[in-house]
């Protein structure tokens, strides 16, 4: 099984570089930060080399505070949550506009649930910008009320996943909540070294499952 793993940045993947070696059956690629640079670096390797799973993992906001900071989350989800058009005070989503879609569901694996047993599991949101504001926060809170996960890349691989027909599996580490913007509360080493420990964990998961079928 080939794996093709997503990072947006390399210091976010960085403890599993140091062990790459460990697993030759699986690929890297450094997208640069949001949606844009996603979507194009997946287009790029995708057409490039073929693939049985994608896996994405980096850092990310939350906004489930019965989680904690560093905890890891399976995003089983992903929605471009700004994708669409204002009317006033109303928004109108991709899909009712009628030109396309903006929410996506991980997809399975010859047959296999793919919810990793050993993490939490949360739907999540991909964003142009990280909400740092009250009302900003309210507002995409009342967009989709069920979110856990915030990030600035998620959807676009699952977009990618879905387009190539190829299953996905997203891991992140929170590294904060989505709140008003504050640093000091943030712990983004802890949240890489444990999503890069629920990587490995997922990679050793899925070497025992499918050398059983």
């Amino acid at each position: 099984m080939k794996i093709l793993i997503v990072s947006a940045t390399q210091f976010e993947i960085q403890p599993f570089l140091e062990v790459a070696a460990n697993y030759p059956n699986c690929d890297t690629v450094i997208t640069g930060v949001g949606m844009v640079a996603t979507a194009f670096e997946l287009g790029r390797v995708l057409h490039e080399s073929k693939y049985d799973l994608l896996i994405n993992i980096g850092i990310a906001g939350c906004f489930d505070r019965n989680l904690k900071i560093g905890e890891v989350v399976q995003v089983i989800s992903e929605s471009f949550v700004e994708l669409g058009a204002e009317d006033d005070q109303q928004f109108i989503p991709i899909e009712q506009l009628g030109y396309g879609k903006s929410k996506f569901t991980s997809s399975l694996l010859q047959g296999q649930n793919m919810r990793l047993p050993f993490v939490a599991q949360g739907h999540g949101i991909t964003v142009n910008k990280v909400h740092g504001n009250a009302d900003s926060i309210a507002k995409i809170k009342q967009l989709s009320p069920n979110s856990c996960i915030e990030s600035m890349e998620g959807a676009a691989v699952f977009f990618a996943a879905d387009k190539m027909d190829l299953p996905v599996i997203e891991l992140r580490g929170i590294s904060n909540y989505v709140e008003k913007r504050n640093r000091a509360t943030w712990n983004i080493p802890l949240a890489i070294m444990n999503s890069n420990k629920a990587l490995i964990e997922t990679l050793d998961f899925l070497s025992g499952l499918f050398s059983k079928i």
